[in-house]
């Protein structure tokens, strides 16, 4: 049970005592660690107690536990740091006093390895750090390749069209409860929730999201180890049963670098009116995984997490060009940016009207029409003739009207082909624009965080990585934010700790 811990003010006191009575020379900790020490006076984790109360025993039998909030932060500065393992961690703090001051600990009184995994115990709601068994046959790496940058299909067709349906049939149903809702629960409150009302977001009662998908490679191996005996016998390839240190990963078609890769796919959906690409929900599934798939259980959950907020618009890359994914955002009044597949695109009809791929209307002598007005309720549009607009005379008059003929179309008919900002306009294009800023936060990820450096095998730890992650993301905004605004002068508590 947790009780007395202490508030944030208290930690920051905590660590002036501290770095007063280890380190007498001043410019030593402003020329190399005034960044950490002013990132780690930002971050408030006092909450983080509260949220994981329930986590902890009412009647702890030996030592007392570690201060979550202290744990939670030092796993954010061993992030911050580029360190990819828990023993080297633990070794910095032992050596270097100030990672173990900034984290909350006392230098003489440093949590071990052990600590830190019971920890991530607390933190993934699994009874297993895996979510499949260990046990099990060999998977088949798949054969047929796709082209440069270009993603592979689903495998099924009709998916995407079935898990609209169920998603909309089974949309008022309770949340099934899945094992990192933990991590959510803090990375939400603590994080998501401050930039929001810090206006990093945009605008929460209209959001505008982005989402994507990328390859994130394990580090555990394919093949398995093998149980049977078959080997002895001269059977090679047997189909028995084997041992997998990463049982959840699988093969993914990685089609950046033309090649299938061995782990998950990290889908992730950020904020496209945020200065600083700031992350809203990431999301770890199979590797196997199409995008589109992933989006659908993304934006399903998204919904259920925030559900106080509006998301007015989505912005999505090509290879979720899906009708069932227009009519699902339509049905929640969802405006779509997305870009049209060339696989998929073609000279449509609507109406006995040919249509091009920008959504518009071609009279029967090959001319574009023109727009002549949109209904901001209904999403209708209004188009003329070319020839009666232009003022020019048309070989092949389809109508004997001086105004000469119209014709109509609405989001509600076909959303994919007239969605409610019209293809290849100044503000589609200005909107889609956006779209690489999800790229960004994945680059942060991914890059900048070394997110694949680490060498995990399973679930709850690349869950974990991720998240802690995506919370180092925010604090690096909010330290942006608070030179804007001059807050780390105005700060005193701040300034005590840079003027030792």
């Amino acid at each position: 049970m947790l009780k007395n811990v202490r508030s944030h003010e208290s930690y920051l006191s905590f660590v002036v005592e501290q770095l007063e009575e280890l380190y007498k020379d001043k410019t030593f900790l402003k020329t190399f660690y005034s960044r950490p020490i002013i990132w780690c006076s930002l971050i408030d984790l006092t909450d983080a107690a509260m949220l994981l109360r329930h986590r902890y025993s009412s009647n702890p039998r030996g030592r007392k536990p570690r201060n979550p909030c202290d744990m939670l932060r030092s796993l954010m500065l061993m992030h911050y740091h580029n360190v990819t393992s828990v023993d080297q961690w633990v070794y910095h703090l032992k050596t270097t006093p100030i990672y173990a001051v900034l984290s909350g600990f006392s230098p003489s009184n440093v949590p071990g390895v052990g600590t830190f995994y019971d920890f991530f115990n607390r933190l993934w709601l699994a009874s297993t750090p895996h979510l499949s068994k260990r046990n099990k046959r060999k998977l088949a790496k798949p054969r047929k390749k796709g082209k440069k940058n270009q993603k592979l299909d689903p495998k099924n067709p009709k998916i995407v069209e079935k898990l609209v349906k169920r998603t909309l049939k089974n949309k008022h149903q309770n949340y099934i409860p899945k094992a990192h809702d933990q991590l959510q629960i803090i990375f939400q409150s603590l994080f998501v929730n401050k930039s929001a009302e810090a206006g990093l977001l945009g605008n929460t009662k209209s959001l505008s999201i982005l989402g994507d998908g990328s390859p994130v490679l394990t580090g555990g191996k394919p093949y398995g180890k093998f149980l049977c005996e078959c080997r002895k016998q001269g059977n090679w390839k047997c189909q028995c049963k084997r041992q997998f240190s990463d049982p959840d990963a699988d093969y993914g078609w990685d089609s950046s670098r033309e090649k299938y890769y061995y782990g998950r796919s990290l889908f992730m959906v950020s904020a496209s009116d945020s200065p600083y690409d700031l992350p809203i929900y990431p999301r770890l599934y199979r590797a196997s995984k199409h995008d589109s798939v992933l989006f659908i259980s993304a934006f399903s959950e998204l919904q259920q997490w925030y559900s106080d907020w509006k998301i007015g618009e989505v912005i999505l890359d090509s290879a979720l060009d899906a009708t069932p994914i227009y009519e699902m955002l339509e049905h929640y009044d969802v405006s779509a940016i997305i870009d049209l597949n060339p696989r998929r695109s073609k000279q449509f009809q609507h109406k006995q009207m040919d249509i091009n791929l920008k959504g518009v209307p071609i009279c029967p002598i090959g001319r574009e029409m023109i727009h002549w007005g949109l209904n901001q309720k209904t999403y209708r549009r209004k188009w003329r003739c070319p020839a009666v607009c232009g003022k020019w005379e048309c070989p092949n008059p389809c109508s004997d009207s001086k105004y000469g003929r119209t014709f109509y179309t609405a989001t509600k008919d076909n959303p994919r082909l007239f969605p409610r900002v019209k293809r290849g306009s100044k503000e589609w294009r200005k909107r889609y624009s956006l779209r690489t800023g999800v790229e960004r936060c994945i680059k942060r990820q991914k890059v900048d965080y070394r997110l694949e450096d680490s060498r995990g095998r399973s679930s709850r730890h690349w869950n974990i990585r991720t998240y802690i992650i995506g919370m180092c993301q925010h604090a690096d905004a909010w330290i942006k934010e608070a030179k804007k605004n001059n807050f780390v002068a105005a700060n005193p508590i701040i300034q005590s700790l840079l003027s030792l």
